[in-house]
């Protein structure tokens, strides 16, 4: 349970900052077969799809690193059923990665945004 709280958490913060730099969240927390998509924006041409990994401390490293190959697939996956369910196959996208460090009060310590942090072969998501 607790996992589950420091990532809503986590998400709630993301929505901030994200708003604060000019994305707008269309939705949140998609669910697909594959996977769940954290949060899903509009900033600028772009459809974003954006994983957020939040840390306390950075004892076991950033966030950042917790995205793995098989991670990066179901995002992808997950984004394709997104993009068909709504009709979007033309629509330019890409994969934002935020990395959140908080202290032990749940206080924002570092922020890590990686835009365009996966590329698709090929530029398909099918």
């Amino acid at each position: 349970m607790y996992r589950k709280r420091l990532g809503d958490y986590g998400e709630y913060l993301a929505r901030t900052i994200l708003e604060q730099k000019g994305y707008r969240i269309i939705d949140v927390k998609y669910h697909t077969r594959y996977g769940e998509v954290d949060l899903i924006a509009r900033e600028g041409k772009y459809l974003v799809f954006v994983e957020v990994k939040t840390r306390i401390g950075r004892r076991f490293g950033s966030g950042l690193t917790a995205v793995t190959k098989a991670k990066k697939q179901r995002l992808i996956q997950s984004a394709y059923c997104y993009l068909r369910g709504k009709g979007l196959s033309n629509q330019a996208c890409r994969f934002d990665l935020l990395s959140l460090t908080l202290d032990r009060q749940g206080r924002l310590e570092a922020c890590d945004l990686v835009v365009n942090a996966i590329e698709v072969e090929g530029g398909n998501y099918y």
